[in-house]
Protein backbone atom coordinates (compact mmCIF):
# COMPACT_ATOMS: atom_id res chain seq x y z
CA UNK A 1 0.00 0.00 0.00
CA UNK A 2 1.22 3.58 -0.55
CA UNK A 3 3.29 5.27 2.14
CA UNK A 4 4.15 8.88 2.79
CA UNK A 5 7.36 10.33 1.34
CA UNK A 6 10.28 9.87 3.68
CA UNK A 7 11.68 13.30 2.90
CA UNK A 8 10.33 16.82 2.62
CA UNK A 9 11.47 17.58 -0.93
CA UNK A 10 8.86 18.48 -3.51
CA UNK A 11 8.41 17.01 -6.96
CA UNK A 12 7.71 13.65 -8.63
CA UNK A 13 10.69 11.88 -7.00
CA UNK A 14 11.82 11.05 -3.49
CA UNK A 15 15.32 11.71 -2.20
CA UNK A 16 15.81 7.94 -1.92
CA UNK A 17 14.99 7.45 -5.61
CA UNK A 18 17.40 10.16 -6.74
CA UNK A 19 20.11 8.93 -4.37
CA UNK A 20 19.71 5.44 -5.84
CA UNK A 21 20.33 6.82 -9.33
CA UNK A 22 22.77 9.64 -8.70
CA UNK A 23 24.12 9.39 -5.16
CA UNK A 24 27.48 8.03 -6.31
CA UNK A 25 27.48 9.60 -9.78
CA UNK A 26 30.68 11.17 -11.06
CA UNK A 27 28.69 14.07 -12.52
CA UNK A 28 27.12 17.00 -10.65
CA UNK A 29 23.35 16.42 -10.35
CA UNK A 30 20.84 19.16 -9.42
CA UNK A 31 17.05 18.74 -9.15
CA UNK A 32 15.27 22.11 -8.98
CA UNK A 33 11.82 23.62 -8.65
CA UNK A 34 10.81 26.80 -10.50
CA UNK A 35 9.83 29.48 -7.98
CA UNK A 36 8.74 32.78 -9.48
CA UNK A 37 11.65 33.93 -11.66
CA UNK A 38 14.14 31.84 -9.71
CA UNK A 39 14.91 28.21 -8.94
CA UNK A 40 15.11 26.29 -5.66
CA UNK A 41 17.38 23.27 -5.24
CA UNK A 42 15.19 20.37 -4.10
CA UNK A 43 18.01 17.83 -4.34
CA UNK A 44 21.73 17.70 -5.12
CA UNK A 45 23.99 14.65 -5.06
CA UNK A 46 26.98 14.11 -2.78
CA UNK A 47 29.46 15.41 -5.38
CA UNK A 48 27.63 18.78 -5.48
CA UNK A 49 27.82 19.15 -1.71
CA UNK A 50 31.54 18.36 -1.60
CA UNK A 51 32.28 20.53 -4.66
CA UNK A 52 30.44 23.66 -3.50
CA UNK A 53 31.24 23.04 0.20
CA UNK A 54 27.72 24.01 1.23
CA UNK A 55 24.30 22.41 1.54
CA UNK A 56 22.35 23.57 -1.53
CA UNK A 57 19.05 21.75 -0.93
CA UNK A 58 16.36 24.26 0.02
CA UNK A 59 18.37 27.27 -1.23
CA UNK A 60 17.90 29.26 -4.44
CA UNK A 61 20.37 29.60 -7.28
CA UNK A 62 20.73 33.30 -6.47
CA UNK A 63 21.60 32.55 -2.84
CA UNK A 64 24.14 29.86 -3.74
CA UNK A 65 26.16 31.28 -6.66
CA UNK A 66 27.99 34.53 -7.47
CA UNK A 67 25.61 36.98 -9.12
CA UNK A 68 27.16 36.77 -12.61
CA UNK A 69 27.21 32.96 -12.54
CA UNK A 70 23.64 32.77 -11.18
CA UNK A 71 22.35 35.01 -13.99
CA UNK A 72 24.00 32.81 -16.64
CA UNK A 73 22.62 29.63 -15.05
CA UNK A 74 19.09 31.08 -14.89
CA UNK A 75 19.33 32.20 -18.51
CA UNK A 76 20.16 28.63 -19.58
CA UNK A 77 17.35 27.21 -17.43
CA UNK A 78 14.87 29.58 -19.09
CA UNK A 79 16.02 28.38 -22.51
CA UNK A 80 15.49 24.76 -21.36
CA UNK A 81 11.94 25.63 -20.26
CA UNK A 82 11.05 26.78 -23.77
CA UNK A 83 12.30 23.59 -25.44
CA UNK A 84 10.90 20.09 -25.76
CA UNK A 85 13.14 17.20 -24.79
CA UNK A 86 16.55 17.81 -23.28
CA UNK A 87 18.68 20.96 -23.59
CA UNK A 88 22.47 20.94 -23.42
CA UNK A 89 24.93 23.79 -22.98
CA UNK A 90 28.60 24.26 -22.12
CA UNK A 91 29.67 26.36 -19.15
CA UNK A 92 33.14 27.89 -18.93
CA UNK A 93 32.33 30.26 -16.04
CA UNK A 94 31.30 28.15 -13.04
CA UNK A 95 34.75 26.62 -12.50
CA UNK A 96 36.80 29.09 -14.54
CA UNK A 97 39.33 29.49 -11.73
CA UNK A 98 40.22 25.83 -12.13
CA UNK A 99 40.28 26.07 -15.96
CA UNK A 100 37.48 23.51 -16.13
CA UNK A 101 34.77 23.27 -18.80
CA UNK A 102 31.42 21.72 -17.87
CA UNK A 103 28.57 20.55 -20.07
CA UNK A 104 25.10 20.52 -18.54
CA UNK A 105 22.07 18.59 -19.80
CA UNK A 106 18.67 19.81 -18.57
CA UNK A 107 15.39 17.86 -18.57
CA UNK A 108 12.16 19.55 -17.53
CA UNK A 109 9.16 17.96 -15.74
CA UNK A 110 5.70 19.24 -14.91
CA UNK A 111 4.29 17.89 -11.64
CA UNK A 112 1.03 19.00 -10.03
CA UNK A 113 1.18 22.30 -11.90
CA UNK A 114 4.79 23.10 -10.97
CA UNK A 115 7.88 23.03 -13.18
CA UNK A 116 10.91 20.99 -12.13
CA UNK A 117 14.32 20.74 -13.80
CA UNK A 118 16.90 17.97 -13.61
CA UNK A 119 20.40 19.22 -14.50
CA UNK A 120 23.32 16.80 -14.92
CA UNK A 121 26.66 18.59 -15.33
CA UNK A 122 29.78 16.71 -16.39
CA UNK A 123 33.38 17.77 -16.80
CA UNK A 124 34.18 17.93 -20.54
CA UNK A 125 37.61 19.57 -20.23
CA UNK A 126 39.40 16.59 -21.80
CA UNK A 127 36.87 16.35 -24.61
CA UNK A 128 37.17 20.08 -25.30
CA UNK A 129 40.96 19.74 -25.35
CA UNK A 130 40.73 16.84 -27.79
CA UNK A 131 38.49 18.77 -30.17
CA UNK A 132 40.73 21.82 -30.01
CA UNK A 133 43.88 19.71 -30.43
CA UNK A 134 42.47 18.03 -33.52
CA UNK A 135 41.38 21.27 -35.13
CA UNK A 136 44.68 22.97 -34.28
CA UNK A 137 46.70 20.05 -35.52
CA UNK A 138 44.79 19.71 -38.77
CA UNK A 139 45.07 23.45 -39.41
CA UNK A 140 48.81 23.27 -38.72
CA UNK A 141 49.34 20.30 -41.03
CA UNK A 142 47.23 21.47 -43.93
CA UNK A 143 48.61 25.02 -43.93
CA UNK A 144 52.21 24.04 -43.26
CA UNK A 145 54.81 24.74 -45.95
CA UNK A 146 56.66 21.63 -44.75
CA UNK A 147 55.78 18.24 -46.24
CA UNK A 148 54.00 15.98 -43.75
CA UNK A 149 52.77 12.40 -44.14
CA UNK A 150 51.14 9.87 -41.79
CA UNK A 151 51.72 6.15 -42.23
CA UNK A 152 50.37 3.12 -40.39
CA UNK A 153 52.55 0.86 -38.27
CA UNK A 154 52.80 -1.49 -41.26
CA UNK A 155 53.98 1.42 -43.49
CA UNK A 156 50.77 2.05 -45.41
CA UNK A 157 49.98 5.69 -46.34
CA UNK A 158 47.12 7.15 -44.25
CA UNK A 159 47.34 10.84 -45.09
CA UNK A 160 49.62 13.55 -46.54
CA UNK A 161 49.36 17.33 -46.65
CA UNK A 162 49.31 19.52 -49.80
CA UNK A 163 52.97 20.55 -49.27
CA UNK A 164 54.04 16.90 -49.51
CA UNK A 165 52.02 16.41 -52.71
CA UNK A 166 53.50 19.56 -54.25
CA UNK A 167 57.17 19.14 -53.30
CA UNK A 168 57.43 15.43 -54.09
CA UNK A 169 55.04 15.42 -57.09
CA UNK A 170 52.55 12.85 -55.83
CA UNK A 171 48.75 12.83 -55.67
CA UNK A 172 47.34 11.88 -52.28
CA UNK A 173 44.28 10.04 -53.58
CA UNK A 174 46.51 7.74 -55.61
CA UNK A 175 48.61 6.78 -52.58
CA UNK A 176 46.18 6.41 -49.68
CA UNK A 177 46.28 2.76 -48.62
CA UNK A 178 49.45 2.02 -50.58
CA UNK A 179 52.95 1.26 -49.30
CA UNK A 180 55.03 4.23 -48.09
CA UNK A 181 58.13 2.30 -49.22
CA UNK A 182 57.10 2.62 -52.86
CA UNK A 183 56.86 6.43 -52.93
CA UNK A 184 59.17 7.79 -55.68
CA UNK A 185 60.71 10.38 -53.32
CA UNK A 186 62.19 7.69 -51.06
CA UNK A 187 65.73 6.66 -51.89
CA UNK A 188 67.10 3.25 -50.93
CA UNK A 189 69.43 4.89 -48.41
CA UNK A 190 66.50 6.75 -46.86
CA UNK A 191 64.44 3.56 -46.54
CA UNK A 192 67.36 1.77 -44.86
CA UNK A 193 67.56 4.62 -42.37
CA UNK A 194 63.81 4.44 -41.73
CA UNK A 195 64.07 0.71 -40.92
CA UNK A 196 67.05 1.37 -38.71
CA UNK A 197 65.43 4.21 -36.76
CA UNK A 198 62.07 2.54 -36.28
CA UNK A 199 63.70 -0.65 -35.11
CA UNK A 200 65.70 0.97 -32.32
CA UNK A 201 64.45 0.61 -28.77
CA UNK A 202 65.01 4.31 -28.06
CA UNK A 203 62.30 5.20 -30.57
CA UNK A 204 59.70 3.74 -28.23
CA UNK A 205 60.36 6.66 -25.89
CA UNK A 206 59.42 9.43 -28.31
CA UNK A 207 60.21 11.15 -31.59
CA UNK A 208 63.32 10.69 -33.71
CA UNK A 209 64.91 12.73 -36.50
CA UNK A 210 67.74 12.42 -39.04
CA UNK A 211 69.07 14.13 -42.17
CA UNK A 212 68.52 12.64 -45.63
CA UNK A 213 68.15 13.46 -49.32
CA UNK A 214 64.88 13.20 -51.18
CA UNK A 215 63.83 13.57 -54.81
CA UNK A 216 61.98 16.84 -55.47
CA UNK A 217 59.84 17.78 -58.43
CA UNK A 218 62.24 20.47 -59.72
CA UNK A 219 66.02 20.44 -59.85
CA UNK A 220 68.39 18.26 -57.85
CA UNK A 221 67.57 16.19 -54.78
CA UNK A 222 66.82 18.26 -51.71
CA UNK A 223 68.41 17.86 -48.32
CA UNK A 224 65.88 17.39 -45.53
CA UNK A 225 65.75 16.80 -41.83
CA UNK A 226 63.06 14.16 -41.28
CA UNK A 227 61.32 13.66 -37.90
CA UNK A 228 59.24 10.66 -36.95
CA UNK A 229 56.67 10.75 -34.12
CA UNK A 230 54.76 7.63 -33.02
CA UNK A 231 51.00 7.66 -32.49
CA UNK A 232 50.16 5.14 -29.77
CA UNK A 233 46.96 3.51 -28.60
CA UNK A 234 47.84 2.25 -25.15
CA UNK A 235 51.34 0.81 -25.42
CA UNK A 236 51.07 -0.10 -29.08
CA UNK A 237 52.33 2.10 -31.93
CA UNK A 238 49.46 2.42 -34.42
CA UNK A 239 50.91 5.02 -36.80
CA UNK A 240 53.86 7.37 -37.50
CA UNK A 241 53.70 11.06 -38.31
CA UNK A 242 56.62 12.13 -40.54
CA UNK A 243 57.65 15.76 -41.04
CA UNK A 244 60.17 16.89 -43.69
CA UNK A 245 62.02 20.18 -43.19
CA UNK A 246 64.30 21.38 -46.00
CA UNK A 247 67.78 21.89 -44.56
CA UNK A 248 69.05 25.49 -44.69
CA UNK A 249 70.27 26.60 -41.29
CA UNK A 250 70.88 23.50 -39.14
CA UNK A 251 70.69 25.32 -35.80
CA UNK A 252 67.40 26.96 -36.68
CA UNK A 253 66.15 23.68 -38.10
CA UNK A 254 66.78 21.74 -34.90
CA UNK A 255 64.85 24.34 -32.91
CA UNK A 256 61.91 24.20 -35.32
CA UNK A 257 61.95 20.39 -35.29
CA UNK A 258 61.64 20.40 -31.50
CA UNK A 259 58.55 22.60 -31.73
CA UNK A 260 57.04 20.31 -34.37
CA UNK A 261 57.72 17.23 -32.27
CA UNK A 262 55.96 18.81 -29.29
CA UNK A 263 52.90 19.51 -31.45
CA UNK A 264 52.92 15.96 -32.76
CA UNK A 265 53.10 14.64 -29.20
CA UNK A 266 50.01 16.73 -28.41
CA UNK A 267 48.24 15.12 -31.36
CA UNK A 268 49.29 11.69 -30.16
CA UNK A 269 47.89 12.43 -26.68
CA UNK A 270 44.62 13.56 -28.22
CA UNK A 271 44.27 10.23 -30.00
CA UNK A 272 45.06 8.35 -26.81
CA UNK A 273 42.45 10.23 -24.76
CA UNK A 274 39.61 9.89 -27.26
CA UNK A 275 37.21 7.05 -26.53
CA UNK A 276 36.47 6.27 -30.18
CA UNK A 277 37.97 7.95 -33.24
CA UNK A 278 37.28 7.39 -36.91
CA UNK A 279 38.24 9.38 -40.02
CA UNK A 280 36.72 9.11 -43.47
CA UNK A 281 37.11 10.83 -46.83
CA UNK A 282 34.40 13.15 -48.21
CA UNK A 283 33.50 10.27 -50.53
CA UNK A 284 32.70 8.24 -47.41
CA UNK A 285 35.69 5.87 -47.47
CA UNK A 286 36.97 5.08 -43.95
CA UNK A 287 40.73 5.57 -43.64
CA UNK A 288 41.25 5.36 -39.88
CA UNK A 289 39.58 3.83 -36.81
CA UNK A 290 41.30 3.47 -33.46
CA UNK A 291 41.22 0.40 -31.23
CA UNK A 292 38.56 1.86 -28.94
CA UNK A 293 36.20 2.23 -31.90
CA UNK A 294 36.87 -1.34 -32.96
CA UNK A 295 36.45 -2.69 -29.42
CA UNK A 296 33.18 -0.87 -28.72
CA UNK A 297 31.39 -1.48 -32.03
CA UNK A 298 32.63 -5.03 -32.65
CA UNK A 299 33.83 -4.25 -36.18
CA UNK A 300 37.36 -5.47 -36.96
CA UNK A 301 39.75 -2.88 -38.31
CA UNK A 302 40.22 -4.92 -41.50
CA UNK A 303 36.47 -4.63 -42.13
CA UNK A 304 36.46 -0.87 -41.66
CA UNK A 305 39.45 0.47 -43.59
CA UNK A 306 38.46 1.16 -47.17
CA UNK A 307 34.76 0.60 -46.45
CA UNK A 308 32.16 3.27 -47.19
CA UNK A 309 30.86 4.93 -44.01
CA UNK A 310 27.32 4.44 -45.35
CA UNK A 311 27.83 0.66 -45.27
CA UNK A 312 28.57 0.63 -41.54
CA UNK A 313 27.66 4.21 -40.68
CA UNK A 314 23.92 3.71 -40.71
CA UNK A 315 24.40 1.22 -37.86
CA UNK A 316 26.92 3.25 -35.85
CA UNK A 317 25.37 6.52 -37.07
CA UNK A 318 21.59 5.86 -37.34
CA UNK A 319 19.52 6.96 -40.32
CA UNK A 320 17.81 9.64 -38.23
CA UNK A 321 21.16 11.43 -37.83
CA UNK A 322 23.19 10.44 -40.90
CA UNK A 323 21.72 12.82 -43.48
CA UNK A 324 21.55 15.70 -40.99
CA UNK A 325 25.22 15.21 -40.07
CA UNK A 326 26.28 15.25 -43.72
CA UNK A 327 24.27 18.41 -44.41
CA UNK A 328 25.93 20.22 -41.51
CA UNK A 329 29.54 19.11 -41.92
CA UNK A 330 29.59 19.72 -45.67
CA UNK A 331 28.61 23.30 -44.93
CA UNK A 332 31.87 23.41 -42.97
CA UNK A 333 30.24 23.31 -39.53
CA UNK A 334 30.84 20.95 -36.61
CA UNK A 335 28.01 18.54 -35.67
CA UNK A 336 27.56 17.58 -32.03
CA UNK A 337 24.94 15.34 -30.39
CA UNK A 338 24.03 12.07 -28.71
CA UNK A 339 23.05 8.98 -30.69
CA UNK A 340 21.69 5.54 -29.87
CA UNK A 341 23.83 3.34 -32.09
CA UNK A 342 23.96 -0.30 -33.04
CA UNK A 343 26.93 -2.63 -32.57
CA UNK A 344 27.81 -5.35 -35.05
CA UNK A 345 26.18 -7.98 -32.80
CA UNK A 346 22.92 -6.01 -32.67
CA UNK A 347 23.35 -4.56 -29.16
CA UNK A 348 22.56 -0.89 -28.63
CA UNK A 349 24.95 1.63 -27.15
CA UNK A 350 24.86 5.41 -26.66
CA UNK A 351 27.59 7.79 -27.83
CA UNK A 352 28.26 11.49 -27.34
CA UNK A 353 29.58 12.36 -30.79
CA UNK A 354 31.48 15.27 -32.31
CA UNK A 355 31.87 15.20 -36.12
CA UNK A 356 34.42 17.68 -37.48
CA UNK A 357 35.02 18.58 -41.15
CA UNK A 358 38.77 18.95 -41.75
CA UNK A 359 39.67 21.62 -44.33
CA UNK A 360 42.78 22.25 -46.42
CA UNK A 361 44.42 25.60 -47.08
CA UNK A 362 41.80 26.49 -49.71
CA UNK A 363 38.92 25.78 -47.33
CA UNK A 364 37.94 22.55 -49.06
CA UNK A 365 36.89 19.63 -46.86
CA UNK A 366 39.31 16.78 -47.40
CA UNK A 367 38.45 14.50 -44.45
CA UNK A 368 35.78 14.02 -41.78
CA UNK A 369 36.75 13.25 -38.17
CA UNK A 370 34.34 11.68 -35.67
CA UNK A 371 35.12 11.52 -31.94
CA UNK A 372 32.73 9.39 -29.89
CA UNK A 373 32.43 8.91 -26.13
CA UNK A 374 30.47 5.94 -24.77
CA UNK A 375 27.70 7.30 -22.50
CA UNK A 376 25.59 4.12 -22.31
CA UNK A 377 25.66 3.94 -18.49
CA UNK A 378 24.50 7.54 -18.14
CA UNK A 379 21.65 7.06 -20.62
CA UNK A 380 20.49 3.94 -18.76
CA UNK A 381 20.26 6.04 -15.60
CA UNK A 382 18.26 8.66 -17.46
CA UNK A 383 15.90 6.00 -18.83
CA UNK A 384 15.33 4.71 -15.28
CA UNK A 385 14.60 8.24 -14.11
CA UNK A 386 12.19 8.83 -16.98
CA UNK A 387 10.39 5.57 -16.16
CA UNK A 388 10.15 6.59 -12.50
CA UNK A 389 8.71 9.97 -13.48
CA UNK A 390 5.92 8.44 -15.59
CA UNK A 391 5.16 5.17 -13.79
CA UNK A 392 3.87 4.14 -10.40
CA UNK A 393 6.75 2.65 -8.39
CA UNK A 394 4.62 -0.07 -6.78
CA UNK A 395 2.56 -1.44 -9.69
CA UNK A 396 4.88 -0.15 -12.48
CA UNK A 397 1.71 0.97 -14.28
CA UNK A 398 1.60 4.40 -15.95
CA UNK A 399 0.83 7.23 -13.51
CA UNK A 400 -1.57 10.14 -13.92
CA UNK A 401 1.03 12.24 -15.77
CA UNK A 402 1.68 9.61 -18.45
CA UNK A 403 -2.03 8.84 -18.79
CA UNK A 404 -2.70 12.55 -19.36
CA UNK A 405 -0.05 12.75 -22.11
CA UNK A 406 -1.13 9.53 -23.83
CA UNK A 407 -4.77 10.56 -23.66
CA UNK A 408 -4.05 13.41 -26.08
CA UNK A 409 -3.04 10.81 -28.70
CA UNK A 410 -6.17 8.77 -27.98
CA UNK A 411 -8.27 11.93 -28.38
CA UNK A 412 -6.74 12.64 -31.79
CA UNK A 413 -7.45 9.11 -33.02
CA UNK A 414 -10.98 9.19 -31.63
CA UNK A 415 -11.75 12.52 -33.35
CA UNK A 416 -10.34 11.28 -36.63
CA UNK A 417 -12.25 7.95 -36.56
CA UNK A 418 -15.43 9.37 -34.98
CA UNK A 419 -15.10 7.00 -32.02
CA UNK A 420 -15.55 7.29 -28.26
CA UNK A 421 -13.11 6.80 -25.40
CA UNK A 422 -14.46 5.19 -22.24
CA UNK A 423 -12.75 6.24 -19.02
CA UNK A 424 -13.26 3.78 -16.17
CA UNK A 425 -12.52 5.14 -12.69
CA UNK A 426 -11.92 2.08 -10.47
CA UNK A 427 -11.75 2.06 -6.67
CA UNK A 428 -10.94 -1.11 -4.76
CA UNK A 429 -13.54 -2.15 -2.19
CA UNK A 430 -12.22 -2.12 1.40
CA UNK A 431 -8.55 -2.43 0.46
CA UNK A 432 -7.64 -0.82 3.78
CA UNK A 433 -8.50 -4.05 5.60
CA UNK A 434 -5.69 -5.86 3.75
CA UNK A 435 -3.14 -3.49 5.27
CA UNK A 436 -4.79 -3.67 8.69
CA UNK A 437 -5.01 -7.49 8.79
CA UNK A 438 -1.86 -8.57 6.94
CA UNK A 439 0.59 -5.65 7.13
CA UNK A 440 2.11 -3.25 4.61
CA UNK A 441 4.31 -5.79 2.80
CA UNK A 442 1.40 -7.99 1.80
CA UNK A 443 -0.66 -4.83 1.22
CA UNK A 444 1.89 -3.57 -1.29
CA UNK A 445 1.98 -6.88 -3.15
CA UNK A 446 -1.83 -6.98 -3.11
CA UNK A 447 -1.99 -3.58 -4.86
CA UNK A 448 0.60 -4.76 -7.42
CA UNK A 449 -1.46 -7.90 -8.15
CA UNK A 450 -4.62 -5.80 -8.49
CA UNK A 451 -2.90 -3.59 -11.07
CA UNK A 452 -1.69 -6.66 -12.95
CA UNK A 453 -5.24 -8.07 -13.01
CA UNK A 454 -6.51 -4.85 -14.62
CA UNK A 455 -3.70 -4.92 -17.19
CA UNK A 456 -4.61 -8.51 -18.12
CA UNK A 457 -8.27 -7.52 -18.59
CA UNK A 458 -7.84 -4.75 -21.16
CA UNK A 459 -7.23 -4.85 -24.91
CA UNK A 460 -3.88 -4.06 -26.54
CA UNK A 461 -4.96 -0.53 -27.48
CA UNK A 462 -6.31 0.33 -24.03
CA UNK A 463 -4.33 1.81 -21.14
CA UNK A 464 -4.48 1.24 -17.38
CA UNK A 465 -2.93 3.61 -14.83
CA UNK A 466 -2.71 3.96 -11.06
CA UNK A 467 -3.53 7.49 -9.98
CA UNK A 468 -3.10 7.06 -6.24
CA UNK A 469 -3.89 4.81 -3.27
CA UNK A 470 -6.35 2.13 -4.35
CA UNK A 471 -7.65 4.18 -7.30
CA UNK A 472 -7.01 3.24 -10.93
CA UNK A 473 -8.26 4.43 -14.32
CA UNK A 474 -8.63 2.59 -17.61
CA UNK A 475 -8.88 4.40 -20.94
CA UNK A 476 -10.64 2.15 -23.46
CA UNK A 477 -10.14 3.54 -26.95
CA UNK A 478 -11.94 2.99 -30.25
CA UNK A 479 -15.42 2.57 -28.78
CA UNK A 480 -18.21 2.44 -31.38
CA UNK A 481 -21.02 4.75 -30.24
CA UNK A 482 -23.67 2.28 -31.43
CA UNK A 483 -22.03 -0.72 -29.74
CA UNK A 484 -20.60 1.08 -26.70
CA UNK A 485 -22.84 -0.74 -24.21
CA UNK A 486 -21.78 -4.20 -25.40
CA UNK A 487 -18.07 -3.28 -25.62
CA UNK A 488 -18.00 -1.83 -22.10
CA UNK A 489 -19.98 -4.78 -20.75
CA UNK A 490 -17.39 -7.17 -22.17
CA UNK A 491 -14.57 -5.17 -20.64
CA UNK A 492 -16.23 -5.05 -17.20
CA UNK A 493 -16.96 -8.80 -17.36
CA UNK A 494 -13.27 -9.48 -18.03
CA UNK A 495 -12.29 -7.29 -15.05
CA UNK A 496 -14.77 -9.00 -12.73
CA UNK A 497 -13.71 -12.44 -13.91
CA UNK A 498 -10.01 -11.72 -13.42
CA UNK A 499 -10.62 -10.28 -9.93
CA UNK A 500 -12.83 -13.24 -9.01
CA UNK A 501 -10.01 -15.63 -9.93
CA UNK A 502 -7.87 -13.75 -7.43
CA UNK A 503 -4.28 -14.49 -6.40
CA UNK A 504 -2.28 -16.00 -3.55
CA UNK A 505 0.21 -14.09 -1.37
CA UNK A 506 2.15 -15.90 1.38
CA UNK A 507 -0.47 -18.63 1.61
CA UNK A 508 -3.44 -16.22 1.67
CA UNK A 509 -5.96 -16.12 -1.18
CA UNK A 510 -7.44 -12.79 -2.24
CA UNK A 511 -10.37 -12.25 -4.61
CA UNK A 512 -11.28 -8.54 -4.27
CA UNK A 513 -14.10 -6.54 -5.75
CA UNK A 514 -14.07 -2.99 -7.09
CA UNK A 515 -16.50 -0.15 -7.71
CA UNK A 516 -16.41 1.46 -11.16
CA UNK A 517 -17.58 4.79 -12.56
CA UNK A 518 -17.61 5.36 -16.34
CA UNK A 519 -17.65 8.49 -18.51
CA UNK A 520 -17.23 8.89 -22.28
CA UNK A 521 -15.14 11.26 -24.40
CA UNK A 522 -16.38 13.44 -26.06
CA UNK A 523 -19.98 12.81 -24.99
CA UNK A 524 -19.50 13.63 -21.29
CA UNK A 525 -16.36 15.78 -21.44
CA UNK A 526 -13.95 16.97 -24.15
CA UNK A 527 -10.70 16.85 -22.14
CA UNK A 528 -8.95 14.48 -19.79
CA UNK A 529 -9.29 16.44 -16.53
CA UNK A 530 -13.02 16.99 -16.92
CA UNK A 531 -13.53 13.39 -18.01
CA UNK A 532 -11.82 12.17 -14.83
CA UNK A 533 -14.17 14.36 -12.79
CA UNK A 534 -17.19 12.93 -14.59
CA UNK A 535 -16.00 9.34 -14.10
CA UNK A 536 -15.24 10.10 -10.42
CA UNK A 537 -18.78 11.43 -10.02
CA UNK A 538 -20.13 8.17 -11.50
CA UNK A 539 -17.85 6.22 -9.14
CA UNK A 540 -19.34 8.10 -6.19
CA UNK A 541 -22.81 6.97 -7.25
CA UNK A 542 -21.50 3.42 -7.65
CA UNK A 543 -20.08 3.32 -4.11
CA UNK A 544 -23.32 4.74 -2.67
CA UNK A 545 -25.07 1.69 -4.13
CA UNK A 546 -22.79 -0.79 -2.37
CA UNK A 547 -19.70 -2.77 -3.32
CA UNK A 548 -18.82 -4.19 -6.74
CA UNK A 549 -21.19 -1.83 -8.56
CA UNK A 550 -20.86 -0.06 -11.93
CA UNK A 551 -22.39 3.29 -12.81
CA UNK A 552 -22.26 5.47 -15.94
CA UNK A 553 -22.01 9.22 -15.64
CA UNK A 554 -25.32 11.06 -15.74
CA UNK A 555 -25.34 14.83 -15.68
CA UNK A 556 -28.30 15.07 -13.32
CA UNK A 557 -26.61 12.80 -10.76
CA UNK A 558 -23.36 14.77 -10.33
CA UNK A 559 -22.19 14.67 -6.73
CA UNK A 560 -23.01 17.84 -4.88
CA UNK A 561 -20.92 17.27 -1.74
Amino acid sequence: MPKEKSDSMQGPFTKEQLDLLYGNAEDLVFFMRKLGKGYVYEYVNALCTSTFKQELAGRTVDDSMPASVAEEIKKQYMIAESMTGTYRYRDYNLFSKNNVANETEITTFMHEGELFLLAVSKNVSKQKTIEEDYLFYQSLVQNSVDPMIMISSDFMVIDMNPAYENIFTVIKQQWIGKSFMELPSNSEKFLDKVHSELGEEKFEKGSSSFITSAKMKDGPDGKFSVSFSPVKIGEDIRAYQIVYRELTDEVQLKEELKKTENILDSYKDALNYAAMVTIWEPSGMIIFANDNFEGTTGYEKEELLGMQIAAIGRAVIPDAFYDNIRDIIFKGDIWRGEMKSLKKNGDFFWVDTTVIPLKNETGKIYQVLAIMFDITDRKKLEEKLHFMAYHDSLTRLPNRRLMMEEFELLESDADQDDRLIALLYIDGDDFKSVNDNFGHNIGDEFIACFGQALTQSIRSGDMAARIGGDEFVIAAAGINSEKAGMQIKNLINRIHQKLAEGWDIDGHHFAPTASIGIAFYPKDADNFEDLVKMADSALYESKKSGRNQVRFYEKNSERTH
